[in-house]
């Protein structure tokens, strides 16, 4: 005799299913319970171009590279007003002469050099601009940081959606993908303070000096 039908299999299999079923959901019950309620994020946001270029620190930092520009083209027209002495002297020596030669050398030289310092100020200014902008972007994360400790910003966002799209980019699509926010409440913004702030911390840092 079975001890089984296929009948009783089937009721049976049917029973621990739904005894199954009744414990993930008392799990799960349970677990939702024991989760903390979570409090909505405490979102601000900022517009980046517009803190660098009103921070103080910046408007000094150009100003110091506008000095050492000027600087660079004082050097650049020298040598530029010494390479027209040497093409000059060519007219004092007869063509394919040695004298014409060597001169002709010398004003090569000076073309050469003068090329080459043209190149090596322009990477070292690149190299200037990549160290200043890290440096202001630094002070910025750090100041924001205070700000959200203080206010009780759980995030503070670039707000990219107040940059303009270009007329005529080159690549619409990418233009747009590059993108992170659509739209940000104006109340959300905290630029005016952060310039504030970090202002009167350079201010403050400049005066203990």
């Amino acid at each position: 005799m079975k001890l089984f039908t296929s009948r009783n299999r089937v009721l049976l299999l049917s029973s621990c299913m739904l005894a199954l079923a009744g414990f993930m959901v008392g799990v799960q019950a349970l677990a939702i319970h024991a989760l903390p309620l979570l409090s909505p994020a405490v979102v601000a946001t900022i517009d980046l171009e517009t803190t660098i270029n009103s921070l103080d620190e910046w408007a000094e930092m150009l100003a110091s590279e506008t000095d050492i520009g000027d600087g660079l083209q004082s050097e650049v027209k020298t040598r530029q007003e010494e390479i027209e002495l040497l093409e000059a002297d060519l007219a004092d020596y007869p063509s394919g002469s040695e004298k014409f030669k060597e001169a002709f050398k010398r004003y090569q030289m000076a073309g050469i050099e003068l090329q080459g310092y043209v190149q090596f100020q322009q990477l070292k200014s690149q190299q200037r601009t990549s160290e200043l902008i890290l440096k202001v972007y630094e002070k910025i994360k750090s100041m924001a940081k205070q700000l959200a400790d203080e206010n009780g910003y759980d995030i503070i966002l670039m707000n990219d959606s107040v940059l303009e799209i270009p007329e005529n980019p080159e690549n619409i699509v990418r233009e747009i993908s590059n993108r992170r926010i659509l739209f940000a409440r104006t109340q959300m913004d905290i630029t005016d303070q952060l310039i504030q702030r970090m202002n009167a911390d350079h201010q403050a840092s400049a005066d203990s000096k």
